[in-house]
């Protein structure tokens, strides 16, 4: 026997996607319907493979002042659903708990959504045969701290169990400590498949008995979210492990770039090579729009004409305006990093300041002791910052790498 479903979560239905006001009109549209988008997409996918159910593991609304349009527009698609014979099971999340308001709608015949109250166990049956046991839990309110995990249980012997919760396996950085439970609690639960949402990436914590999965959020919503986003379709066979497959939904896709500017001359190099990158990730998110984040690196003898005034915003807006019109859309960030470039030989053996700070940065990139002291300076950031949540502490590596920058930074000051 084998039981063929969808597993979603984090749909963020109506995001306000806040810090794109510059976005320009007919893509700030495609930005604001993007959540409902995936949506349809997830629909339209469970209709092709005829699967026998869509499993939604928490947040469908982005917040608890979620709009009417919102509840309808979702609702329609769960009409699709039901009226292919396709059962829906939801639970709610801490963006969109029980306690929120929500319209007086009434939900298709084939749509259950948990209580906040108890685990519930619901049977999906084909043709007389109970195929499978969703087992899940709303949130009742926002701030739900208790291991909900511990409150699941396999009750039934016949059929697959899927535990379907939103929930934070590992107390994971970057996203709130809500339903905090271990893989060992999940292990506990007697399920065959873990339906999990809250955390944004795609991400398979235990392959089989009992597979745990987060699916990751639908569509990504801004730039720490960059990749692929969509849902899992799963098939769990009673003589195999699962089959969990990623499906991408996203309707737009934001990607992170770099443009390697070594041995540039002249500005009309850097556009063109501003462009080609652009093109080629284009070709790699194959028609979908685009929010592209370019990191301009590399010694270059353009680097002083780079630093100039608002050269970069200025350089920023030619690239918008070539591929202004374009379907799909591209919208391009473009960030400075580059350096100049210096015979590093010849400034290391003058006698002064120059040749000393050389001296030193070498001297600190060779000796791991000084990365404790350079952690220590950098120490405030990961410990009273508001954003310290979404840090995580320094590699060697990284403070190589910052080491590297500074480097570069104080010759750039020093010697234009």
């Amino acid at each position: 026997m084998t039981f063929k479903f969808i597993h979603c979560s984090d749909l963020h239905i109506d995001s306000p996607f806040k810090g794109f006001s510059s976005v320009e009109h007919p893509l700030a549209e495609i930005l604001r319907k993007s959540t409902y988008q995936a949506f349809q997409n997830i629909v339209e996918f469970a209709l092709k493979e005829e699967v026998e159910a869509v499993l939604i593991a928490g947040d469908i609304y982005d917040g608890s002042d979620k709009s009417l349009e919102a509840q309808l527009k979702f609702r329609r698609g769960l009409q699709k659903l039901s009226d292919a014979g396709i059962y829906t099971f939801i639970v709610h999340g801490n963006h969109d708990p029980l306690d929120s308001w929500s319209a007086s709608l009434e939900w298709p015949e084939r749509v259950h959504v948990f209580s906040g109250d108890r685990v519930e166990c619901l049977p999906i049956e084909n043709n007389g045969i109970i195929k499978a046991y969703i087992h899940g839990i709303s949130y009742p309110k926002r701030e739900v701290r208790e291991n909900l995990a511990q409150k699941f249980s396999r009750s039934k012997e016949d059929g697959f169990a899927v535990g379907l919760l939103h929930s934070n396996v590992g107390n994971q950085s970057g996203h709130d400590n809500y339903a905090p439970c271990s893989i060992d609690d999940l292990i506990a639960g007697g399920m065959d498949y873990w339906a999990l949402g809250h955390i944004h990436r795609f991400q398979v914590l235990r392959e089989s008995s009992p597979a745990i999965v987060y699916s990751g959020n639908t569509q990504a919503r801004h730039m720490r979210e960059a990749g692929e986003k969509g849902c899992c379709l799963v098939t769990l066979n009673e003589s195999a492990a699962p089959l969990i497959q990623f499906i991408p939904t996203d309707k737009i896709r934001y990607v992170h770039g770099v443009v390697d500017l070594s041995g540039t001359v002249s500005l009309e190099e850097v556009i063109h090579a501003v462009r080609s990158k652009c093109e080629y990730f284009a070709g790699q998110v194959k028609q979908k729009d685009m929010f592209l984040n370019l990191l301009l690196e590399g010694r270059t003898h353009v680097h002083p004409e780079l630093q100039r005034g608002d050269v970069i915003k200025e350089l920023q807006g030619e690239i918008r305006t070539y591929f202004q019109g374009i379907t799909p859309s591209i919208w391009v960030n473009i960030k400075l990093n580059t350096a100049g470039i210096y015979n590093i030989e010849t400034l290391r053996e003058g006698k002064d300041f120059i040749s000393d700070l050389i001296v030193l940065f070498e001297n600190m990139e060779k000796e791991e002791e000084s990365f404790i002291d350079l952690k220590q300076a950098l120490k405030p950031v990961f410990e009273s910052w508001q954003g310290k949540k979404y840090l995580n502490d320094l590699s060697d590596q990284e403070i190589k790498d910052i080491l590297s920058q500074a480097k570069s930074l104080c010759l750039d000051k020093l010697l234009k």
